[in-house]
């Protein structure tokens, strides 16, 4: 089907996108302080849940290891014509990846990413074959706020590159599932396109983007350390 074609086209881009966090987010910044062990964010798609985005965090030894997973599914009279899977484990030391597998199931073609660490450069091989990047770059996890101002981003799909220019776009307030929260809303243009929000602590707190298809995809903080009494939430619903 055409429509749900393009959404998967669209949910593959913004797969891409690393946006910066808060001012106030450290610069390598603990997702256990900040989250807790889990995020979970609803995939709403024109007001109807098609799936889950969860993020969770170990330790291993000296390594912090964020293990990601994306679930979606578009259902026409009830009966699914469309699943999208992702899943990614990066390890991170001194706030430095150094190492990557991402796998995609997109409605059954299949593709892996993988990134290694070599010296100060990255070693990727994926569906563009292999390159060598700097050791810097930041893949593409929106629970990282340490990648603010960069300009470029690992896609943990394709293996490649992708630029992205980021704006703070000022104070809103985003609706979550565990109320409304203030935060700071930072738009993304390039070779994406996108409206994200980080409280004031740096943490991840809604994600919205256009679709190919016309349709609206918006990321609902389900988990994401807001019931841990870190996230400002708003005073009736007012920044």
């Amino acid at each position: 089907m055409p429509a749900v074609r393009t959404l998967a086209a669209s949910l593959l881009l913004l797969s891409a996108a690393l946006p910066p966090g808060a001012a106030a987010a450290a610069e390598n910044p603990d997702p256990l302080a900040l989250y807790g062990p889990r995020m979970q964010f609803d995939v709403v798609r024109d007001g109807a849940v098609i799936g889950r985005h969860d993020v969770t965090f170990t330790t291993e030894g000296d390594a912090l290891v964020a293990e990601a997973r994306s679930e979606m599914t578009v259902t026409l009279l009830g009966i699914p014509v469309y699943r999208f899977t992702y899943a990614s484990r990066d390890v991170w030391r001194d706030g430095r990846l150094t190492g990557l597998t991402a796998t995609t199931d997109d409605d059954g073609d299949r593709a892996q990413v993988i990134a290694t660490r070599a010296g100060d450069t990255l070693l990727v091989d994926g569906p563009q074959g292999r390159l060598e990047l700097p050791g810097a770059v930041f893949p593409t996890n929106h629970w990282n706020a340490a990648a603010r101002g960069t300009g470029q981003v690992l896609n943990t799909i394709t293996g490649g590159l992708n630029a992205v220019t980021m704006t703070d776009a000022g104070r809103e307030v985003v609706q979550t599932r565990q109320g409304p929260v203030e935060a700071t809303l930072w738009t993304y243009r390039g070779e994406l396109t996108a409206d994200v929000w980080y409280d004031d602590a740096g943490r991840w707190v809604g994600l919205r983007f256009p679709a190919r298809d016309g349709s609206t995809i918006t990321y609902v903080c389900r988990v994401c350390g807001l019931d841990g009494g870190g996230g400002q939430l708003a005073r009736d619903g007012q920044s």
